[in-house]
């Protein structure tokens, strides 16, 4: 598969919008990425900037090593699974997965004629015709369970025989007129894309006053010197094959056996065998889900880009299609990037998540690195289900007092002020907040980690009321209020309060997280 590299990647509409800032991202060859964050934080349009559908501003896309800025989206080899299905109803499964290799041409090396492999493809020749007659019984559903053994068992020997005349096929050598010709169109775009750039950089220059926007000519200047940069780099590749002799490969369509054996073969990596010859109509949700994923795996891409693929699954559904697909990328060994709102998915799919908010990257880790050592509390808010409590409260002598101020709007109606609440911290804390004493810091505790015993806990108990009860099986969530701030806690082994029934409960010193309560970072 591939390697990607986002280095300060940046998207500035027209109209002077911003909605990707200062993106850096290395993702692993294999690697499953993650973008997650609420709507409109910018991480469909940076999948969307990786696939080519939207121009990047600044900054520079690599993949596998090779400057893909101003590569055409078809030209970047990478497939797209959309929150849609989009299979064509009036094609069977096989067509379906078979219409992008059928249409495209692809970039194939030049072998030298040979004898040998001309035998190889002499006997793949009968066990075709062997397999299109089992197709046909098949398609009539003829004893569907004992056809496919025997389909299984002619498809690896086709397999093998072209493992073979891949291995003894010598390539053919010579100078490189394909790649020359690509290059010296890539250079003319990119200086195409550079007058169109200083043209946009003279107008903001000679912009004044509220009309000049500095952080925007910056943006300019940085693509422009970059852009410059990845022309010299191509100058000098373009000089190499001019000069010397490399392997040859040329563009053209596969032929219906090439085609026939990619699509086998992305079937049996994702169970669709079964199915090949049946209409999307006739299949369920995540199956029809399943031939999206396929109609990507087997075009062999660098990357695959997954834009909110299970978003339209019931939840049922849903977890069982986030199983499939975790089995596919181990199965293919695709570098993935995934986008997706729901934290959950982030969280049981991912090696890595990239947390996104207003178009800035907040945290970039592993499940377990974003939930248990977040950076910020907006980190610390989006992951965890439920969301970690935050109450504000003033740093003391002695520890925090919890309170609540009230807005304006809240005082017109008449609420009351709730009664401030003193919490002791332990030496370790107290030394951690020294320099934020008589000021306001966000205590951040997850729900899990709010206790109903005192046994292992050095804190003195807080007394609250519970105002009602979430049960579910064998947890239950309690919801109630410290000082006016309203905090969640989880409890198990069927242990269930009424709705006005006292608790005492205790903060787990060893779980309490800090955040400055005007930037929103963690304080450490």
């Amino acid at each position: 598969m591939s390697t990607l590299s986002l280095q300060n990647i940046n998207k500035v509409y027209p109209n002077k919008v911003q909605a990707v800032f200062d993106f850096n991202l290395d993702i692993k060859d294999k690697e499953f990425i993650v973008f997650v964050g609420p709507s409109g934080c910018g991480k469909s349009t940076t999948l969307r900037m990786v696939a080519g559908l939207e121009d990047i501003s600044a900054g520079e896309l690599y993949i596998d090593g090779e400057y893909m800025n101003n590569t055409a989206p078809k030209d970047r080899n990478i497939a797209m699974v959309f929150q849609s299905y989009a299979l064509y109803p009036h094609m069977t499964v096989y067509k379906n997965m078979a219409f992008a290799l059928q249409l495209r041409k692809t970039l194939r090396p030049l072998y030298h004629p040979s004898e040998e492999v001309d035998a190889i493809m002499a006997e793949s020749k009968l066990l075709m015709a062997e397999v299109n007659r089992i197709n046909r019984a098949f398609k009539k559903k003829q004893n569907a369970n004992e056809l496919l053994p025997a389909r299984a068992d002619l498809y690896k020997q086709l397999f093998a025989n072209q493992a073979k005349i891949e291995a003894i096929s010598k390539p053919v050598i010579g100078i490189d007129e394909y790649g020359i010709k690509t290059l010296q169109k890539s250079i003319k775009k990119i200086e195409k894309d550079i007058k169109g750039l200083n043209k946009t950089l003279d107008r903001e220059n000679a912009a004044t006053g509220k009309d000049r926007d500095e952080e925007y000519i910056h943006i300019i200047e940085s693509a422009i010197e970059q852009k410059k940069n990845q022309i010299e780099k191509e100058t000098k590749e373009l000089e190499y094959l001019k000069a010397n002799e490399v392997p040859l490969r040329k563009p053209r369509h596969l032929s219906k056996y090439e085609i026939d054996l990619e699509v086998n073969k992305a079937a049996e990596s994702i169970d669709l065998v079964r199915y090949l010859f049946r209409k999307p109509g006739e299949l369920s949700g995540g199956q029809r889900q399943r031939v999206a994923l396929g109609r990507a795996i087997v075009r062999k891409p660098k990357v695959f880009l997954m834009d909110e693929p299970l978003s339209n699954l019931d939840a049922k559904l849903r977890v069982q299609t986030r199983g499939e697909i975790l089995k596919i990328h181990e199965a293919v060994g695709a570098t993935t990037i995934y986008v997706t709102h729901d934290q959950t998915e982030a969280m049981t799919m991912a090696d890595r998540i990239v947390v996104m908010k207003d178009g800035y990257v907040q945290q970039i880790g592993s499940p377990d690195e974003l939930y248990g050592d977040p950076d910020n509390q907006f980190v610390a808010g989006f992951i965890g289900s439920p969301a970690m409590n935050f109450i504000i409260g003033t740093i003391t002598e002695e520890g925090i007092t919890f309170k609540k101020e009230l807005t304006d709007e809240e005082r017109a109606e008449g609420k009351e002020e709730p009664t401030p609440m003193p919490f002791k911290l332990s030496d370790k804390h107290k030394k951690l907040l020294n320099e934020y004493l008589g000021k306001k810091v966000v205590l951040g505790i997850r729900p899990e980690h709010i206790r109903i015993k005192k046994t292992g806990q050095k804190s003195d108990p807080i007394k609250v009321t519970c105002e009602y009860c979430e049960v579910l099986g064998s947890e239950a969530f309690s919801y109630t209020f410290i000082a006016g701030q309203r905090i969640c806690f989880k409890t198990f082994d069927k242990v269930r309060f009424k709705r006005g029934e006292e608790v005492d409960i205790y903060l787990d010193d060893s779980s309490l997280y800090f955040f400055d309560a005007e930037s929103g970072k963690r304080i450490r």
